[in-house]
């Protein structure tokens, strides 16, 4: 059986540095939204650090984007694109950030200060491993 087709769009390689640029913002936006307490903020730019450097790596080894209808479509991606022996469990942590995205955003209850602060935590080491891909 042939692993499940997930869709990609084209993107020059040359732009790895644009998602690149746009984690360490959305980074340093988790960060500041923790330093006032702001935990539904940080876990929202923790998602979206966490995606943007998936992306980055993604462009920069495959020269793709994922297109799917899901973000945890690019967990898989990760895996199938990037070769780093860290990756399948590096896609797992992914999958767990992306998780935090709809209670971030969409949900009736809060992120926690605990949630918050344990997300910021496993997003700066998604984001720190993607930069020792990049660099």
């Amino acid at each position: 059986m042939t692993p499940k087709q997930h869709k990609t769009r084209d993107v020059s390689r040359d732009h790895y540095t644009t998602y690149r640029k746009k984690a360490k913002e959305f980074l340093n936006s988790m960060e500041a939204s923790l330093r006032v307490r702001e935990w539904n903020a940080a876990g929202l730019n923790a998602v979206h650090c966490a995606i943007s450097s998936a992306d980055a790596l993604l462009v920069y080894h495959a020269g793709i984007r994922s297109a799917g209808d899901s973000h945890h479509d690019i967990s898989f991606l990760l895996v199938q694109h990037v070769k780093d022996a860290d990756t399948a469990p590096k896609a797992k942590t992914l999958s767990k950030i992306i998780d935090y995205k709809y209670l971030a955003a969409y949900e009736d209850r809060e992120i926690i200060e605990s949630e918050a602060l344990e997300l910021a935590k496993i997003t700066r080491r998604f984001f720190d491993w993607m930069e020792s891909l990049l660099s």
